[in-house]
């Protein structure tokens, strides 16, 4: 979708629709003021978009304009981690019933907001892509930060420890580098699904769309060199495969397959690694061949993992199945929270063994609708899913709003009858 398109199809929108998407707009500026949060959280944006979200979504259910989400059989997984999520954030409100607390529990039940405002929201492939537009013009305010914090002047430098490999990253305003690494992801794979629309569908100039994509792809390199997050270059390399592998089908695409491959063997992939990725990833080889401790694992989370654990093997077969927000252990605000550094583990906690499977089965769910969808949607639900999935190993996803503007609407374009999205 051009610029010219994108803006047409904007002012078309309704209000129940329009809100959402100034939100996407604004959100990399809001997030530049969390630390306003230490003066007051009336003082913050960030915590006003936070509390607005979800009364936004509820008011939007009365605009006739929304249309009804049309049912799917792939989303009973998702129904079932709600009911477990809603109901254990709720129970955390009531047992808690402070400030801290409320806030808390709006940010664990904002997913389920979102997820079904965006069943209503994106009812067709132009949806989809209007959303998708929306998302790569916010995307150029936090990478062009980035860009200002590379080449002329650091706004937050962060230390890394020499268990992690030393040295320093860079944050900008932000709360931590996850945010920069979202937005450089999201780039990505953005640009990446864009040229296979072209280069499948033979929209638009290939040659232009062919240097997008390297100059989006030196962008996130650039940008991933800086920040340092070794989840994220998991990310990055997962996308990276799924690009190239979708490529396959075409001469064209054969070819720049072959020219990405080239260049990066040639230029970038040994001093990449033994620059940027080594150096994050030796603690964890150090635990793999055994010369370090198990609990060392996973950047030394495996010692928070283990210390938690054993406190929840102390709560009944009740709190292990549905979550642990009941059992009045004063560990449990902790547990429920982002300081577990693990989507997986948090779930666990927050929604039991029954809402941590759901939530995986409903993904794999998402995940098998490559089988029919056409190669450009193939690429970027997989590369949503994985992404997912990866980063939930020792980061929370589900607790970055930004990331699920961007996850839903792609998992609820899937979740569309066969008809809408071919």
């Amino acid at each position: 979708m051009s610029i010219r398109h994108w803006w047409y199809w904007f002012k078309e929108q309704p209000a129940s629709k329009s809100w959402f998407l100034v939100l996407i707009l604004l959100r990399p500026i809001i997030d530049n003021f969390y630390e306003l949060k230490e003066t007051s959280p009336l003082a913050s944006p960030l915590y006003i978009a936070g509390v607005l979200t979800p009364i936004l979504i509820l008011a939007s259910r009365f605009d006739s304009k929304l249309k009804p989400a049309i049912s799917s059989t792939e989303e009973s997984p998702f129904r079932i981690w709600s009911v477990l999520l809603v109901f254990n954030s709720i129970a955390f409100i009531l047992i808690r019933f402070d400030l801290s607390a409320l806030g808390d529990t709006i940010k664990y039940v904002t997913p389920v907001f979102l997820f079904y405002y965006s069943r209503r929201f994106v009812q067709s492939r132009e949806d989809l892509h209007g959303i998708l537009t929306t998302f790569l013009i916010s995307c150029f305010f936090p990478i062009g930060v980035l860009l200002y914090e590379i080449f002329f002047n650091p706004i937050a430098i962060e230390y890394i420890s020499s268990g992690r490999g030393g040295g320093s990253r860079i944050r900008g305003a932000y709360a931590d580098v996850m945010t920069y690494a979202i937005y450089l992801i999201l780039f990505l794979l953005i640009t990446g699904y864009y040229f296979l629309l072209r280069l499948y569908k033979g929209i638009g100039s290939f040659k232009i769309t062919s240097f997008q994509l390297f100059v989006a792809l030196g962008l996130v390199i650039l940008g991933l060199t800086r920040i340092r997050h070794v989840s994220t270059w998991g990310v990055f390399l997962t996308i990276t495969g799924l690009f190239l592998a979708h490529n396959l089908r075409n001469s064209r695409g054969l070819l720049i397959t072959f020219a990405l491959v080239a260049a990066a063997s040639l230029f970038f992939a040994e001093e990449l690694y033994e620059n940027n990725i080594k150096p994050l990833i030796n603690k964890e080889m150090l635990v793999v061949s055994g010369e370090s401790e198990s609990n060392q694992a996973f950047n030394g989370r495996m010692s928070r993992w283990e210390k938690y654990f054993e406190t929840w093997e102390q709560m009944s077969p009740n709190h292990h199945f549905f979550g642990i927000v009941t059992s009045n252990f004063k560990e449990t605000s902790i547990m429920i929270g982002g300081g577990m550094h693990s989507d997986y583990v948090r779930l666990l906690f927050l929604t039991g063994v029954t809402g941590v499977i759901c939530y995986v089965i409903f993904l794999l769910l998402i995940a098998r609708k490559w089988f029919i969808l056409k190669i450009p949607e193939k690429f970027l639900v997989s590369s949503v899913v994985a992404a997912m999935l990866l980063w939930s190993i020792t980061t929370t996803p589900t607790l970055y709003a930004p990331l699920l503007y961007f996850v839903f609407p792609i998992i609820c374009f899937a979740l569309l009858p066969k008809e809408r999205i071919l």
